[in-house]
Order: structure tokens, then C-alpha cells, then sequence
């Protein structure tokens, strides 16, 4: 499975007067540092919650669609023939960075790298779970004569919204591990005093207390998985 971003969102969840706000920073001097770091912040945000913030575009790849391999038979050992059970297809695909807006379309790829688009009638985007989903209608099945990599291309909007939809937890967990990277700047390049336990808390992938306002929106797995 390969993910890559096709429309970045169109603003940060936080604007740089409401940042600068928060830091209590009056001057302009530092406005170049601090927009690029909300940007950082936000998309380690994402990937580390799994989520998308401000409504952007992503490309799904997929090898070919989910079957219950994955979920049906233990890693190793001896199995009692046949197994044919577990190359059924599942008739569900999860779709990472929730939340899912909408699902633009689904090609697949035949082994002559023809595409053709899949009948968005034989398929319910399921938008209320997280993370989304992509679920085949009873009466349908998904195409089978598929290329050995990236077979499978869906293209999905994902995000809550605007800058105003996204929780606040997470925009003051941004905001929070900003004021302490820029805490810590100022003290390496001006070789004051460090704040008590500003750099136990900056060697952390993410800071404990961010990470205690992000962790009720990190995913930590998807219902479907695959190739």
C-alpha cells in the first residue's frame, strides 16, 4: 500500500496571528520561523495521529484488493487442506487519514497497464466510521484481471474541514509543542538558563503533554489491510 499526497491543504489549522498570539510575539522579525514550523508541527500531527486536518486530496496504491489471508491464517505452521477460504476477498477497503470526506474514484490496472474506472454504483463510501471505508454493494465484485504492483488507484478527500473544524485539542497540542520548540531555540542561540525539563520534553518524538492532547484521535490500525 502506498500513499501520496495530491492537494495539500489549502491553509494550516492555525493562522500566524493566532500562533504569534499564543507565544506573546509582537514583532515581525520572527515570522518567517514560526510559519514554517506550523507547517512541520501539523504534519507531524498527522502522521503521527494518522488523521488529515484541513480537507486535502490523497492517492491510495494498492497490489491488489484485500482478501482474509491476513485474518484467517496464522503466520506458520500445518494446515488442514483445503484453504481456499482464505483467499476470499473482502468486500471492504479501509481508507487511511480520516477523517474521509468523499472517495473521487476508484481504477484499477489490468496487466497491459489499461485503467479503467470502477462503477461508483457498486460501491458505498461508508464516512461515519474512522477510519473510512470503501464498501462493495452485495451484488458487485471487484474486478480480478489486475497488473502484479499498484493494480489498485483510489483517490479520496480527507480532513475535517476548514481551519475552525479541526478540535481544538489538536490545534492546542500544535500550538503547545511550537511554544516549546521556540522556547528551546531561544535558549540554545542565546545560551541562557533552560527552562526545568524543556529538554527532557524535546527529546521525545512528541512531547508527553502534546502527546496526551493528541492521543484520543491517533488511529492505530485500519480494518482492512493488504498489499
Amino acid at each position: 500500500m502506498t500513499l501520496k499526497l495530491k492537494t495539500p491543504p489549502a491553509s494550516e489549522p492555525l493562522t500566524l496571528a493566532e500562533t504569534k498570539a499564543y507565544l506573546k510575539v509582537t514583532g515581525t522579525e520572527e515570522d518567517t520561523v514560526i510559519s514554517p514550523i506550523i507547517t512541520a508541527v501539523r504534519r507531524t500531527c498527522e502522521d503521527w495521529t494518522g488523521r488529515a486536518l484541513v480537507t486535502q486530496t490523497w492517492t491510495l496504491w494498492r497490489d491488489a484488493f484485500p482478501n482474509r489471508k491476513q485474518d484467517r491464517l496464522p503466520p506458520a505452521g500445518y494446515f488442514e487442506l483445503p484453504v481456499d477460504f482464505a483467499d476470499e476477498p473482502q468486500r471492504l477497503i479501509a481508507i487511511p487519514r480520516p477523517p474521509l470526506q468523499s472517495v473521487a474514484f476508484l481504477k484499477t490496472y489490468d496487466p497491459k497497464h489499461q485503467a479503467a474506472t470502477f462503477d461508483a454504483a457498486k460501491y458505498f463510501v461508508d464516512t461515519a466510521s474512522e477510519p473510512g471505508r470503501l464498501v462493495l454493494n452485495p451484488s458487485a465484485s471487484w474486478p480480478t484481471d489486475l497488473r502484479p504492483a499498484n493494480a489498485v488507484e483510489i483517490q479520496f478527500v480527507a480532513g475535517y474541514g476548514d481551519a475552525l473544524a479541526v478540535p481544538d485539542a489538536l490545534k492546542q497540542g500544535i500550538l503547545l509543542w511550537i511554544k516549546l520548540l521556540m522556547a528551546d531555540r531561544n535558549w540554545l542561540f542565546e545560551q541562557g538558563e533552560s527552562t526545568p525539563g524543556l529538554i527532557e520534553f524535546n527529546r521525545h518524538d512528541v512531547p508527553p503533554p502534546v502527546a496526551a492532547l493528541w492521543s484520543p484521535y491517533k488511529i492505530y490500525a485500519l480494518d482492512a489491510g493488504g498489499r
